[in-house]
């Protein structure tokens, strides 16, 4: 049968919205560009997928008439975001092509056979294990920013490592990023019972992946997670992701983090230096960011300089009595690192001229950024 339904402008466009932006990009298959829209008993179930990244949701419509078809999703929400009707109606007709009408107009698009779309892949719903978004957003926002860029390095830098652990004081999800240049790390406690979550391998989720779970947290306050061979399963808020997980090892973040001694630190003012730092990196070499970082008694001497531009040199208070240093480190990454925390005093571990600089914060638990030196 021919696929024919009513349905909320709203609900619909909220619908399109969410999936639009997982339909693959051009050169795939071309029916991954599109939205596959079945019925059900209880209305319109809705997914998109790039093969990578699936996405699933059903919203609430009156099916005039079972059926099933996949419409082309970029058009299909300029369409429906552009109508200035409360109601749509939606009927299929010869070729796949679609009516899609309102009190005052209606249209025709293009569409291609549902038989042609990749089937949703298949979870188990008893290990999902509810996590508290807010904890899962924290985690997501103080890592995804040092996660590598597609085609840069190594290509298992380009997700994040997650990871859980249970001890005597309870139950830990951590999440860990890294370009090859910095790293950054968050855990946080949960109540929930991790046993469930199959984690005895590496765990390496995609950075698409990542943004698509982010993007699930915002409404709701707790999200449902389940690991699999394969994939990552989240629900929430009546949507179903599936993020194919990626193969291969992920660096010895420990060994990094443990060769840095914490015997000593520098205070920093957080604000003050992303201010100084914002102003400094107007003049650094773009691919770069090359600032060199002086450090004495009681400041931090900040400056950059750029051959077409020019220079600029700032003076930060910091607490510190030591052997001055002078090192350089890439002013983009230092202030992306201070940019996600919320203490406002932050200690910076740094042990000598050649080695990283570690970042944490009281108001932080849980956080900590590691950045390696520059020659200059």
């Amino acid at each position: 049968m021919t696929l024919a339904f009513n349905v909320s402008r709203l609900d619909f466009l909220t619908a399109l919205a969410a999936l639009q932006n997982i339909t693959g990009k051009k050169g795939t298959l071309a029916v991954l560009a599109n939205i596959l829209l079945e019925s059900d008993q209880e209305g319109l179930v809705m997914t998109a997928t790039d093969l990578e990244v699936g996405i699933r949701c059903r919203i609430p419509a009156e099916i005039l008439s079972p059926g099933s078809v996949t419409l082309p999703a970029r058009k299909l929400f300029e369409l429906v975001k552009e109508s200035e009707e409360k109601h749509l109606h939606l009927e299929e007709q010869e070729n796949s092509w679609v009516k899609i009408s309102a009190e005052s107009s209606d249209c025709r698009l293009s569409g291609i056979s549902a038989d042609e779309f990749p089937s949703f892949p298949p979870y188990r719903e008893d290990n999902l294990v509810a996590i508290p978004t807010a904890l899962m957003t924290d985690l997501i926002d103080k890592t995804i920013y040092s996660v590598a860029h597609e085609g840069e390095n190594n290509f298992n830098l380009a997700g994040i490592l997650l990871e859980k652990e249970i001890l005597d004081e309870g139950h830990f999800l951590r999440m860990v990023s890294s370009d090859g240049h910095r790293l950054s790390m968050m855990e946080g406690k949960v109540e929930t019972d991790l046993s469930s979550l199959e984690m005895d391998r590496v765990i390496l989720i995609p950075k698409k992946g990542i943004q698509e779970i982010r993007k699930l947290c915002d409404e709701e306050e707790t999200v449902l997670l389940g690991l699999e061979e394969k994939q990552a399963v989240l629900k929430a808020g009546g949507y179903t992701l599936v993020v194919r997980l990626m193969s291969g090892d992920f660096p010895d973040y420990k060994g990094i983090i443990q060769v840095i001694n914490k015997a000593k630190h520098i205070g920093i003012d957080r604000r003050k230096m992303m201010h100084s730092l914002k102003r400094v990196n107007i003049f650094t070499e773009d691919r770069y960011n090359a600032v060199n970082f002086i450090i004495e008694n009681d400041k931090i001497t900040l400056s950059s300089q750029n051959m077409d531009y020019g220079s600029a040199r700032e003076e930060v208070p910091a607490g510190y009595q030591g052997e001055s240093m002078e090192i350089g480190f890439n002013g983009k990454y230092f202030y992306e690192a201070l940019q996600v925390m919320d203490s406002e005093k932050v200690k910076a571990y740094i042990n000598s001229e050649e080695s990283p600089c570690l970042l944490q914060g009281d108001k932080d638990p849980g956080y900590l950024s590691v950045i390696m030196p520059m020659k200059l």
